[in-house]
Formats: C-alpha cells, structure tokens, sequence
C-alpha cells in the first residue's frame, strides 16, 4: 500500500495542538486539495464521526467521507475513507515545546488511476507537504491570540 508521510514541529500544547488539527473546518486553510468540509467540522473530532470533504486532486473533483476509527487525544488519531481504500494517520509525538506532527496518507495502489500515477502521487506529496507547512503557520498563529 503505498504512502505519502509529511511531518513538521508545531510550538504549543499538545493538547491545543490536537483540538485544532482534528477540527475540521479548518482543513481548508491548510490543506491545498481541501475544497469544502461538512459533517463533524466546528470541534474536535471524536471517535465514529463522519467528516465530509470536497477535494481537488491532479484536476479531478472527489467527494467522499472519513469516518474516525481511532481516536487517542492527544497523541493518534486515523481517519478511514469511506471505501476503506484511503486512509489518513495523524500522530502527535509530545516535545520540549510542543509536538511533532506526523500525517501519513495511505491508499491502496490504483486507486486515483493508471495512466499518470506516478505524476499524481508526487503531486500529493508536494501538497502533504506544503499542507504542513501551512498548518504549522495557522496552529501557530491562532494559538498566539
């Protein structure tokens, strides 16, 4: 199954930390292939809730739900898509002043299409990473106030 692994230090409580990440409205100022999110947004979720996402990935529009299947504040969570063919793992590893996040994309092989896979799947790890690197700055910012 192949994977797509992004991770970057974010300065604050680990708790805080968790509370935001897993709030999903705001994966659209974070993540550049988030669209729109619906379902369990304007909290922290919680083990079984559903979270829609709109998404642009390579120019092709998906629509599809992530339903919490682990849940361990503050330190894991796992979202599994709604096939069961993509999954997404945040971990949270507690530092001197704040945490590591680690966010790993797992999908099974194929599942975006043959032709131009390779091409799709360095897309998605360029935005993984611009991903973090701008939820980093968001954390960060909202955590200041």
């Amino acid at each position: 199954m192949p994977k797509i692994v992004s991770s970057i230090a974010i300065a604050g409580s680990p708790e805080a930390i968790f509370d935001l990440v897993t709030t999903a409205s705001h994966w659209p100022a974070w993540h550049p292939a988030t669209i729109g999110v619906g379902g369990v947004t304007e909290c922290p979720f919680a083990l079984g809730d559903v979270v829609e996402e709109r998404a642009r990935i390579g120019g092709r529009m998906y629509e599809g739900a992530w339903t919490v299947a682990q849940h361990e504040r503050p330190r894991h969570t796992l979202l599994r898509g709604g096939s069961g063919r993509i999954s997404i793992a945040y971990h949270f590893e507690p530092g001197e002043d704040g945490v590591t996040f680690r966010r790993e994309l797992m999908y099974d092989e194929g599942l975006f299409g043959g032709a131009g896979q390779t091409a799709l799947e360095d897309q998605m790890r360029r935005e993984s990473d611009e991903a973090l690197r701008r939820l980093k700055a968001l954390v960060e910012g909202l955590l200041q106030r």
